[in-house]
């Protein structure tokens, strides 16, 4: 029998209850339709539901989380809480390729100061930051160039210092 690994549930329906939707993934586990599944764009109380009605059959939040956006700190902290994978989306928001070209934010600078003093692109730096973030961090960066691609793996490897994250940290808003 054909499974699906992985069904993420990508955005609350706000005319069906939540509870509906995580029941309908419920089922689909049952079925053995899927192995696993996910959920996106949640709140906490909703991470909790859905842990309630799925089990161990959670696996993964996906909401969306980056330099520029951190509203969805709560959820990475009781993901890390509860082992689940958080999938920050759009992670590299914030850290443009234009932004290259100048000083933009102090967030910005900040990533681009480190990047040049590491030799690699501010885009390793903030995945390397996201990777930093929890153990349970895995960004999804979209890349359109085999060279995009290999940069990107390259931030597994980079372990950014205590003095760099501060730097980073002390830079970002809010």
């Amino acid at each position: 029998m054909l499974r699906i690994g992985l069904y993420q549930l990508h955005k609350p329906d706000p005319a069906v209850p939540w509870a509906e939707s995580v029941g309908a993934l419920r089922e689909l586990l049952d079925a053995g339709t899927i192995r696993a599944s996910g959920i996106s764009n949640v709140t906490t109380d909703q991470i909790r539901e859905a842990r309630q009605i799925l089990g161990d059959g959670l696996v993964s939040v996906q909401n969306r989380y980056s330099p520029a956006v951190r509203d969805s700190e709560s959820e990475l902290r009781l993901s890390t809480e509860l082992g689940l994978a958080f999938l920050p989306w759009s992670p590299l928001g914030g850290i443009s390729r234009s932004s290259l070209d100048g000083p933009s934010t102090s967030a910005g600078t900040a990533f681009h100061h480190i990047a040049a003093e590491r030799g690699v692109s501010p885009q390793r730096i903030v995945l390397a930051w996201l990777l930093a973030r929890s153990p349970v961090v895995i960004p999804v960066p979209g890349a359109s160039r085999p060279a995009s691609i290999a940069d990107s793996a390259g931030a597994a490897e980079l372990v950014l210092s205590t003095e760099e994250l501060a730097r980073l940290e002390h830079a970002l808003p809010g």
